[in-house]
């Protein structure tokens, strides 16, 4: 309750600033507005996380992600928040874009944790989809994104977020945020579901519901070394709830609270066309 109450906090300070964000008005007009002269941008990098050996986990190892982001505008002012998913903005106009979206899944195996041993085991598999944000503010985004699996599993996981971020100057930029994940019942049967008739799974979850899967919030700060250059470092709460919270994974074996916290490098490259 304590970090949710800090999170709600640092919310409310982002939001009580009506001069910055009129401040960054003219700015946010002509930059999320992308003009036939403006070029497309690459933005490629890498991150390092501290996070749930897998969802649901009270295991902690370290991760690498990618970070790869394709969109139009040399200066764009599209936010980026650390969880954000592979992104290739196909169509954008103003205070609006969407596109591709794409994740990666490790693989998880019994022979890794023993606390897996009563499920089945995931392949190493991908998410692909689409996504669609909105900025109906100069210093508020919000985003959805819609895949499905891809050999790790047959389901389809949506999640939804909205940050406010603020740029304190030229080098700093503040974003923090709460979110939702939905996930179908094929999603939850594959990464929660017991192996029917393994020893203490109780019957639990022989059936299984779409619905929320998790809620949080994310919080980062950006520090800008140069106009394509940044590092980035953020924290992550998560919280699962439904069919997922019940099963022996979690409730037995896991944990239904999480913490990630990471930090990321990323260049933009200015494609010339």
């Amino acid at each position: 309750m304590r970090r949710v109450a800090l999170l709600a906090g640092l919310v409310a300070c982002l939001l009580s600033s009506p001069e910055r964000a009129a401040a960054q008005s003219s700015e946010y007009s002509t930059l999320t507005s992308p003009q036939s002269a403006q070029n497309w941008t690459l933005t490629l990098g890498a991150g390092l996380h501290r996070q749930p050996d897998y969802l649901g986990s009270n295991d902690y190892i370290f991760r690498p992600k990618p970070i790869i982001s394709l969109g139009r505008g040399l200066k764009s002012t599209w936010w980026s928040a650390e969880d954000d998913a592979i992104s290739i903005g196909f169509f954008s106009g103003t205070a609006w874009r969407v596109g591709f979206s794409g994740n990666l899944l490790w693989e998880r195996k019994s022979s890794v944790n023993p606390a897996l041993v009563t499920v089945p085991n995931v392949k190493f598999g991908a998410e692909a989809g689409a996504f669609a944000e909105f900025y109906p503010a100069s210093w508020l985004r919000a985003r959805v994104d819609l895949r499905r699996g891809i050999v790790a599993h047959d389901g389809l996981i949506a999640e939804v977020k909205l940050d406010a971020f603020a740029r304190i100057n030229d080098t700093w930029k503040l974003g923090i945020g709460p979110r939702m994940t939905v996930a179908s019942a094929d999603y939850v049967r594959t990464y929660f579901g017991a192996i029917p008739g393994a020893a203490g799974t109780g019957g639990l979850l022989q059936r299984f519901n779409s619905g929320v899967l998790s809620y949080g919030a994310i919080a980062q700060a950006t520090y800008n070394w140069s106009e394509r250059f940044q590092t980035t470092a953020y924290v992550e709460y998560k919280h699962l709830v439904g069919d997922a919270a019940k099963s022996p994974v979690v409730r037995t074996f896991g944990s239904r609270d999480s913490i990630t916290i990471g930090v990321s490098a990323s260049y933009a490259f200015d494609l010339g066309f």
